[in-house]
Parts: C-alpha cells; sequence; structure tokens
C-alpha cells in the first residue's frame, strides 16, 4: 500500500491500473531497459549535463494531447534527448506529420535508427548532436523532454525557443526539473499536467501564449 502511494505521488500513474505490457513486442524494437552515460560515445562537451536514458511511459504522449486538445496532423514532433527513439515511434503511430530525435551518446542514436527502421515508419528522422545546437523551425510542433539534461542546456534550449519568429509550439516535460524556465518564458503559458500523469515527476505542459 505504501509503494503503490508513493509512486502515485511521485508519478501520478496509478499503480493499480498500470499493467505492465511489452511495448517494444509490437514492432520488435529495443527501447525499454535503462542506460547510463558512463561508458557511452559522447563527443559533445555537455556531457556533464546529460540524465540517463530511461524509457517514456508510451501513454505520457497520448494524454498530454489529449489534455490540450491539440491535434497532431499538421505538427511536427521534437524529442531532445531521444535515447533509443521509442517516443518517436509513438508520435509517429498518433498522427504527427514528422518526427525528429536529437541524441548525442553514440551508441543510443544508432539504436534510435535501428528501432526506427524496425518499426517501419518513415516519418522519423534522428540527429546526432548535441540538443542544445538544435535549431527548431518557425513551424507548428510539439517539443517533447524527459529530464533530458540539467540546466545549462535547457537554457540553450529556451534562448532558440525565442529566437523563432512565431510561438506556435507546445512543450511536453515529463519530471521537469527545469521547468521554471519555461514558466518564465513569455511565449508560453502553464496549462497543468494530464490527470493520469500529475505528480513531483509527472508530466507537465505549456501551450502557446495567445
Amino acid at each position: 500500500m505504501l509503494f503503490t502511494w508513493l509512486q502515485t505521488v511521485l508519478t501520478g500513474r496509478d499503480a493499480q491500473r498500470d499493467a505492465r505490457v511489452d511495448w517494444d513486442a509490437k514492432y520488435g524494437t529495443d527501447t525499454d531497459s535503462s542506460v547510463e552515460l558512463d561508458g557511452l560515445t559522447i563527443r559533445q562537451d555537455s556531457r556533464r549535463y546529460g540524465e540517463r536514458y530511461q524509457a517514456s511511459d508510451p501513454r505520457v504522449l497520448a494524454d498530454s494531447l489529449k489534455y490540450i486538445g491539440l491535434d497532431p496532423r499538421g505538427h511536427r514532433f521534437v524529442d531532445l534527448g531521444c535515447g533509443k527513439g521509442r517516443m518517436l515511434i509513438v508520435a509517429a503511430e498518433l498522427g504527427f506529420s514528422s518526427c525528429v530525435g536529437v541524441e548525442f551518446a553514440d551508441e543510443l542514436a544508432r539504436a534510435a535508427r535501428r528501432n526506427v527502421a524496425a518499426s517501419g515508419f518513415r516519418t522519423i528522422s534522428i540527429v546526432h548532436g548535441d540538443a542544445g545546437n538544435y535549431a527548431f523551425r518557425d513551424e507548428p510542433f510539439v517539443l517533447y523532454l524527459f529530464n533530458p539534461f540539467s540546466a545549462p542546456i535547457m537554457q540553450r534550449v529556451r534562448d532558440n525557443l525565442l529566437k523563432l519568429k512565431r510561438a506556435d509550439y507546445t512543450v511536453i516535460y515529463k519530471n521537469a526539473r527545469e521547468r521554471r524556465l519555461f514558466d518564465e518564458m513569455p511565449t508560453l503559458r502553464y496549462r497543468g499536467s494530464p490527470p493520469p500523469h500529475r505528480g513531483l515527476w509527472g508530466t507537465h505542459v505549456w501551450v502557446p501564449r495567445r
């Protein structure tokens, strides 16, 4: 009982209905196991700001889109720190017009490409590089973050967002340790957390300020 309550408080998920499903069996992918950065080949100086890879709950994206009433068709999906690419495949399933993942670890970027190939979706691309250098396009998109890195890189991401001519983007941030950076952005309005994913380690959503 104590563990169930603690899981709900921290992640927002109800452990009683959080049945484990072998998501990778659907496409023959390998996205589940977590990976520490120690031992991975990372050529960027931002290694010290990165966090380990941990697979996202596939339901986070669908629940977040439903919560804010966003139709993914006509939107690009961007996952910074995409790891093995699970959420890119989830986004393609949901109907995003294109999906791009950015990953700085050589081994994880290669794993993401293998998983994307196994999924069969042709709308997904992987960028092997530093998320802080990613140049966003002036188009409608959803930015997804699962606690991928600490403040120095997140500040660069924020600054790159602010360079856009129009703020036609939504941010979905799980385990939002640096959420204040988005709270303070004049282009965004904090929308809240999808009910199934509330909690200290839950998911937070920002939408364009109109």
